[in-house]
């Protein structure tokens, strides 16, 4: 193990998001062989409907990680701090609360990106928030992106040299239970399966939208949703589901984690991602799909093209239900391309996605920051 100790900044499940998977997967990657590994847990317990509101327990909170962070400082040393970027205003200023003192006191830090919307939030900013976000991103030993796309998204915040590609991985569990076979029709009915934040902007809405134009062309589907239910988003669209007489048809099966989530993966014979959620990047959700071997429906938004590519994925308009049915129609009809794509998918994960790639590459990272002038 070397000495160098690194800080690691970052929510973890519950509740199951993008940034608190991944940072749970960093935690547990072969990272904690070669470092020493601290945390300082940034977790708000509650549902995802509170992720970003601007409430008296998020202000409470903020200021208290904020006071751990300056004691780790204090009593640890850390060598090196990993933060991920908060890409909203609310969020960016609680990440001040930690790149203000670092600078200040001369700590190196590898500052994450895991959306491709700071350079937006930049140009929407007022004079005095561009001017702290200059002073805490100038002098940041790494910035990570998550593909080639994102690296421009930077521009004139980070010097381009120090702007590095790692693309996220995840644990190999879905894969190996994957290797069992051909995917066989649940009591008749192909799955196509919705796994994620049930926020409009990631596109369930649109997929829900889309079931009964694919009914009008077959009955023998059934779409499934699975993610945390207590968004009122998803209340209206149950309510929605109902009043359509769509029961049989759709589920809405509440948040699935470990052992359940890689049921309903292997229970899925398309996975179907519409999303066009402004803050997207590399969702997490679309590598657990490859690596269970399933063909993908999704949009040519954030690194999703980078990741997919053309052999692996159906791409559909953004906000398109028509789109998304006549597609989804077109793999319901040829189990040869849905076995095709799936297997595309699961080399790709295996040449770029692992769980152990991602530890290789993030490791190249850290030495390079820790070595850096």
């Amino acid at each position: 193990m070397s000495e160098a100790s690194v800080l690691i900044i970052g929510p973890t499940p519950p509740p199951a998001h993008g940034v608190s998977v991944f940072t749970a997967t960093l935690l547990g990657s072969s990272l904690k062989q070669t470092f020493r590994l601290l945390h300082l847990d940034i977790s708000d317990r509650r549902t995802l409907f509170n992720v970003g509101r601007l409430d008296l327990r998020n202000v409470v909170l903020a200021f208290y990680y904020g006071l751990r962070f300056q004691w780790i400082l204090l009593s640890k040393r850390p060598q090196l701090i990993y933060l991920p970027i908060s890409e909203t205003n609310l969020g960016f200023m609680r990440d001040c609360l930690f790149l203000v003192p670092a600078r200040l006191f001369g700590f190196r830090v590898v500052a994450q990106f895991h959306g491709g919307y700071f350079d937006t939030l930049y140009a929407d900013a007022n004079p005095v928030m561009r001017v702290l976000m200059r002073f805490c991103l100038a002098q940041v030993s790494r910035a990570i992106v998550l593909g080639d796309s994102f690296r421009s998204k930077l521009d004139g915040l980070v010097p381009a040299e120090k702007v590095r590609v790692v693309p996220v991985g995840i644990r190999q569990e879905i894969f190996e239970a994957a290797k069992g076979g051909p995917r066989i029709a649940r009591n008749g009915k192909h799955t196509i399966l919705y796994l994620g934040t049930l926020v409009e902007s990631k596109g369930f809405v649109d997929l829900l939208r889309a079931v009964p134009l694919v009914l009008q062309q077959r009955k023998d589907v059934r779409f499934v949703f699975v993610g945390d239910k207590s968004l009122p988003e998803t209340r209206a669209a149950e309510e929605w589901t109902t009043r359509q007489a769509l029961d049989a048809y759709v589920t809405f099966a509440g948040p699935k984690s470990g052992s359940e989530k890689v049921d309903a993966l292997l229970e899925a014979e398309t996975f179907a991602f519409p999303t066009w959620y402004p803050l997207e990047g590399q969702p997490i959700v679309l590598l657990e799909a490859m690596s269970a071997g399933l063909p993908i429906l999704t949009t040519r938004h954030a690194t999703i093209p980078d990741v997919l590519g053309e052999d692996g994925a159906v791409y559909v308009n953004k906000k398109d239900p028509e789109d998304i049915a006549r597609k989804i129609c077109i793999l319901l009809e040829d189990a040869e391309l849905r076995a095709r794509m799936g297997q595309a998918n699961q080399r790709k994960f295996l040449q770029s996605h692992t769980v152990e790639q991602f530890a290789r590459n993030l490791q190249r990272v850290f030495d390079e920051a820790l070595s850096s002038p």
